[in-house]
């Protein structure tokens, strides 16, 4: 029996208690069963032992069709410590319910990468900010803690857990993934993205060891046999979907030639130099913006860092662009997004005291064009996934396999997507 499958089912029946008679949750009503075993000392490590909590409830958090690759939930905690009451917002994050999600998206590794990220690579930024004497913030969730297991905190289960704090109840929201990103959004998720992928980079340079001991490990791929499946197939349906489509004809010889170059694999030798975190799907769902009163963005959040790797930074960059901002941003201001991108990839590495002259222009475009059509595929099967209807909770704790997964409709709205990815690439020259 394969590891991952032995992990799932000496998991199942604990798991199958806790969720037997869950209905209200299954319909993201409000609980007070919190189906995490030993939430409260994992919560205590973080808040201290000598705060008392009163009381725990919880509720689903996001719609299971905006994140198939765990479970989310947003708990409440009310503590009391020296006679004051105080509420603690959190979020936790599970792994799926499904089997087969569990296998798709290789949770064992994949939670085990993201709490690394949290309790490893985080805290190491924010030394590297302050050895710098600069005041900048890691743009990521406050860590309370989390578990890899129950049984065994570095043993994979279905227990695993990651806490967040709750960053919709301090009032920040996720953009609407249909609609695309407008200008000023993306224009702030293009800085903050540039400055996480410099930030790394400072890191590597300042503490190198460090880096290769500790940061690197997190970073190893978690592709697998069933991911990699998946993926062929989403290719394989978006290619099908462009073959029907009348407008796409002339560049179909292109498109065909650069997904034949696509390596799911990632396993190519790197330019050192250019070489950082990755976060591999950075799209809409996986920011948060917090808005002033007139509307205006304070700030911003990154999450889900479990498919983190060690890659180019453009690749990030690529396809976020394409996969998030709205078509007008694309077709108007898609070279201004990448120039904005160098630009403050420079200043935050010139900010951490790293040479910035071997970091040139030209060999930052040259890198961005070679990398582009390796994220051609992506860019379009991933509109199966900004297209998706809502999926009800029930639905994907019964998923076993990718057609139920991407049981999709073609649509106008996504064709017109995929045949827009199409052009703009080909206008870019990104086609093979």
């Amino acid at each position: 029996m394969p590891p991952i499958r032995k992990y799932i089912n000496e998991s199942n029946s604990k798991l199958n208690r806790l969720t037997s008679n869950n209905k209200k949750a299954e319909m993201c009503e409000l609980e007070t069963s919190l189906p995490i075993e030993d939430f409260e000392g994992l919560i205590r490590k973080s808040l201290g032992s000598g705060l008392k909590i009163k009381n725990v409830t919880w509720k689903h958090l996001t719609d299971p069709g905006e994140n198939f690759g765990s479970l989310i939930l947003a708990v409440t905690v009310n503590t009391i410590e020296n006679s004051s009451s105080k509420t603690l917002n959190v979020v936790a994050k599970l792994p799926p319910k499904s089997a087969y999600l569990v296998d798709l998206f290789n949770s064992p590794l994949t939670f085990k990468k993201e709490l690394n990220f949290y309790s490893d690579v985080v805290p190491a930024l924010k030394d590297i900010y302050r050895s710098s004497n600069l005041q900048e913030e890691v743009s990521v969730p406050r860590y309370f803690g989390g578990r890899l297991g129950l049984e065994n905190p570095d043993k994979f289960d279905l227990q695993a857990v990651i806490i967040l704090e709750n960053l919709k109840s301090s009032g920040y929201s996720v953009q609407d993934r249909i609609m695309g990103m407008d200008l000023e959004h993306v224009k702030h998720a293009v800085k903050e993205l540039a400055k996480l992928h410099a930030m790394i980079i400072g890191l590597k340079i300042n503490r190198r060891d460090f880096f290769k001991n500790t940061i690197l490990p997190v970073l190893v791929s978690p592709t697998n046999e069933t991911a990699v499946k998946c993926v062929m197939d989403m290719i394989h349906k978006a290619h099908e979907d462009l073959k029907h489509l009348e407008e796409a004809k002339p560049y179909m010889e292109s498109v065909e030639a650069t997904l034949k170059s696509t390596n799911i694999s990632n396993e190519t030798e790197k330019d050192d130099l250019w070489a950082t975190i990755v976060h591999k799907d950075f799209w809409v769902n996986n920011m948060l913006f917090c808005h002033d009163s007139s509307g205006h963005i304070t700030d911003m959040k990154i999450v889900d860092f479990q498919l983190c790797i060690y890659d180019y930074g453009v690749e990030d960059l690529i396809f976020f662009l394409i996969s998030s901002a709205k078509k007008e941003v694309i077709d108007n201001n898609l070279d201004d997004m990448i120039n904005l991108y160098y630009d403050s990839f420079i200043d935050v590495l010139k900010m951490l005291k790293v040479d910035t002259e071997q970091y040139s222009k030209s060999k930052f475009l040259e890198l961005l064009n070679k990398c582009a059509p390796m994220k051609f595929a992506q860019c379009i099967m991933m509109v199966q996934v900004i297209q998706a209807s809502r999926t009800s909770h029930s639905e994907m704790k019964n998923m076993e396999n990718a057609a139920e997964l991407f049981k999709r409709e073609t649509n106008d709205v996504g064709n017109k997507k995929l045949l827009h990815i199409v052009q703009t690439f080909a206008k870019k020259n990104w086609l093979l």
